[in-house]
């Protein structure tokens, strides 16, 4: 199992919750409400604020592959800032890794 990722181990374990959220996800991507790189920027900024570093590498990938810059996911991490530095201060090392 330690070859295995955190989400392949959970939905392993719990196929029906991983069933679904992913269809409540892909629901409200659904509406067309947020383009790909503008939902994967505020999740960005969400995930740096709850200081989840796997999911803020993810989204911080999925943003530069939907066409955000850099800078850009950078700017998203630091809106953790808003709720206080010790949120923000691990996002950017974080994104610093992906190039």
């Amino acid at each position: 199992m330690a070859n295995k990722d955190i989400w392949t181990i959970f939905s392993d374990e719990c196929p029906e919750v991983a069933s679904a959220y992913l269809n409540l996800f892909e629901a409200i991507k659904k509406t067309g409400n947020l383009d790909d790189k503008t939902l994967a920027l505020v999740l960005v900024g969400i995930n740096s604020t709850t200081r989840d570093p796997l999911s803020t590498r993810f989204w911080s990938r999925r943003a530069l592959a939907a066409g955000a810059t850099k800078k850009e996911v950078e700017a998203a991490s630091m809106l953790a800032w808003c709720q206080g530095l010790s949120s923000a201060e691990m996002s950017i090392p974080l994104i610093v890794e992906l190039e």
